[in-house]
């Protein structure tokens, strides 16, 4: 039962992500909106084509007022949420971790949808969820915050120094992401989400460019990369450290 009553939540949440996603870089109002609008032609969409998953499969990917193709963001972030949610309460439960990977499993999902549809990492959800961050640890236990702002201006010289070397292949937004993400885990599972995203986007734009020209010169969204090394932190990111360190 409990893993239903997740289910149903994270895919109402996820299909909100995507909406504040879509919405919040065009400057679009998601909070007060009565009824969601088709994204082509603006038609009011009804109740049956607003169901999370079931909407995409029963209209075929396709949207059922203007019959124009749905992009598969809204699928992908839909079906992601509750397999993410469910696997990490069987082996957190409803413990701290729980609840930390799920709020930063949160930001990256508005962030996944705003960087593949526009290139763009809003600050201001970076400052909203930061703010509430140090608000919670500031209120519950003040000596964990200061040792996460100690993360954070660590992550900082890191991920800094980084773009500064390298500079091509990351958005600045990418780097405080990142950054951002020290404050919120520790630097080992940061540089780890970093590793996984890196070596996973240069795998598959690889691939791409295989197949299809011209690739490199266009700009690549990162966050999903990020979010891809994120997913595997809470399971694989201990193994990894000790396979590296200790191998």
């Amino acid at each position: 039962m409990i893993y239903f009553i997740l289910s149903v939540y994270s895919l109402v949440l996820a299909s909100f992500l995507h909406v504040v996603g879509i919405n919040y870089p065009l400057r679009k109002p998601f909070l007060r909106r009565i009824s969601s609008e088709c994204d082509y032609c603006g038609e009011k969409l009804a109740a049956i084509h607003m169901l999370p998953v079931v909407s995409f499969v029963l209209l075929k990917g396709r949207t059922g007022c203007c019959n124009q193709p749905m992009s598969w963001s809204y699928f992908i972030v839909e079906i992601l949420a509750p397999i993410f949610v469910c696997i990490l309460y069987s082996v957190y439960g409803l413990e701290s971790p729980f609840y930390l990977y799920l709020f930063i499993f949160s930001l990256l999902l508005i962030l996944y949808v705003s960087d593949i549809f526009y290139l763009y990492i809003p600050n201001v959800i970076l400052l909203v969820h930061f703010t509430m961050y140090t608000s919670y640890y500031g209120y519950i236990d003040f000596a964990v915050l200061l040792q996460h702002m100690y993360q954070l201006i660590i992550g900082a010289v890191v991920f800094l120094g980084i773009y500064l070397f390298v500079r091509k292949g990351f958005g600045f937004g990418d780097i405080k992401l990142l950054i951002l993400l020290c404050f919120f885990l520790s630097l080992k599972e940061a540089i780890f989400i970093f590793i996984i995203a890196v070596f996973s986007g240069a795998i598959l734009m690889s691939m791409i460019a295989i197949f299809k020209r011209g690739i490199g010169k266009k700009r690549i969204p990162f966050v999903p990369f990020i979010l891809f090394g994120f997913l595997l932190c809470p399971f694989v990111n201990d193994l990894f450290w000790q396979f590296v360190l200790y191998k």
